[in-house]
Order: C-alpha cells, then structure tokens, then sequence
C-alpha cells in the first residue's frame, strides 16, 4: 500500500470507477459528507449515495445490506465459480451490496488495500450484468497482483494497448475521460467484461507458481515498476 486504497469499478452514470489511489482519496475527502445527527444519538451514521458510504462499507463498518457471495451458490454458471474459486486462493473477497452504499450508478467496487470488491445489488440481480460486473472488478484484481503481489495496494497495468482492441480502447475513453493512468488500467477491465474466460486466465496466472508477469509480459511502464520494486532483475523487457 502507498497510503491511500485503489479503488476501482464499473459505473453508468459518470462511467469511471476511480482507479487510482492517489486520485480517490483525494477526491474522497473532499466530498464525504456526515449525516447530522438526531440529539439523543451519540454516533452519526453515514448518508447513503456518498462517497462516506462507500467508505463505511470498505471499512467493514456498514454491514446492513451486504452479504458475502459464496461459491456454493446454486445460480452460478461454472465461470462465475472458478473466479470465485481463484479469488479466494488469492485472499480476494466478494460481497454484494445494496445500492444505497454506491455513489450514483456505480456497478461494482475493487479495493486493492482489503483485497475486498463489493458489487452493487441494484444492477447484478441481472445474470448478465452480474458476470460482467465479476469479470471487471476480478480484472483489477488481477492486476493487483501484477503490481508485486497481493500484499500491497498497487495495481499495474497487464497487457500493452497494442493488444486491445481499438473500439474497447474509444469506449474506454468514453466512459472514464483521458487521465493517462486511468485509462491504462480500465481498458483492460473494460475488454474482459465481455470475454468470457479472459479474467479467468488471469486469475490462474496469478495463482500459479510462476510469477504473474512471466506469463503476461507486461507493458514497459509496469516492467519497470517491477524492476525498481526488485521484482524482476532486468530494467529493461528482453
């Protein structure tokens, strides 16, 4: 962790699910709000649809209304199960929350500093937006796990933009702006929503006992993160 969580997603409305660490919590502080409190009540709980109740929830202390997804549930197809299966090996839980603790339509939340993604009730009782939702938030923690390894917060980008395609690349654009950083991050998340099996590969790449980025060479920014961070021993991709 650099000090502040990654906190990431999928959203309709503003369509950007803040990547970076460094952004959010700045934005975070600044728009956190406090629910005035009724004279006889001793604590203040947290206005719904607000950044303070998305925090309530990373934090463990919102409870009301969230549930952890467990693999055993009968509904899942058998791709659903094996992320779930490979995000528990990598100590990455899921709950699902109802919309009351998300900011505006936000779909899905991945928190890279309590390896936690919290997926929004309002929109993932519908199969198809739940795998999608799934897929985007399992993504991010794979990239998590490119970024050193699960222990820390930092979330690298895994596949250089060569390989995407163009039109995933415009529809990133549209959805989260142009913040260079961002972008990187959230088109490879945006890609795999439809990509049956894509996050999957992912995932078991990371459970391997093979490092992560010996099997996705990744792009020369995170190659050289992973050098400086003592990951890999050349500065420079061979």
């Amino acid at each position: 962790m650099t000090g502040h969580p990654v906190q990431v997603g999928v959203n309709t409305a503003n369509l950007n699910f803040f990547i970076m660490k460094r952004l959010f919590f700045g934005l975070l502080a600044s728009v956190a709000l406090v629910v005035p409190t009724l004279a006889h009540e001793e604590k203040e709980d947290p206005v719904f649809y607000t950044y303070e109740a998305m925090e309530c929830m990373r934090q463990g202390k919102c409870t009301s209304g969230v549930s952890k997804v467990k693999m055993s549930d009968y509904h899942y197809n058998d791709e659903i199960k094996t992320i779930l299966a490979n995000l528990d090996q990598m100590g990455v839980e899921v709950y699902e929350s109802i919309p009351e603790y998300f900011v505006d339509e936000y779909r899905a939340l991945y928190y890279s500093d309590t390896n936690k993604i919290f997926l929004n009730k309002g929109f993932t009782d519908d199969p198809v937006m739940f795998i999608r939702a799934l897929r985007h938030e399992a993504w991010h923690a794979a990239q998590d796990c490119m970024g050193g390894g699960m222990h820390n917060s930092d979330i690298m980008p895994m596949l250089d933009a060569n390989k995407i395609p163009a039109e995933v690349i415009k529809e990133t654009f549209a959805r989260y702006g142009f913040d260079p950083h961002t972008v990187r991050i959230e088109r490879e998340a945006v890609w795999s929503m439809d990509m049956p099996w894509m996050t999957v590969d992912a995932l078991e790449a990371c459970n391997s006992d093979t490092p992560i980025w010996e099997t996705y060479f990744p792009p020369k920014r995170t190659w050289s993160y992973l050098y400086w961070n003592g990951h890999v021993e050349y500065q420079y991709r061979i």
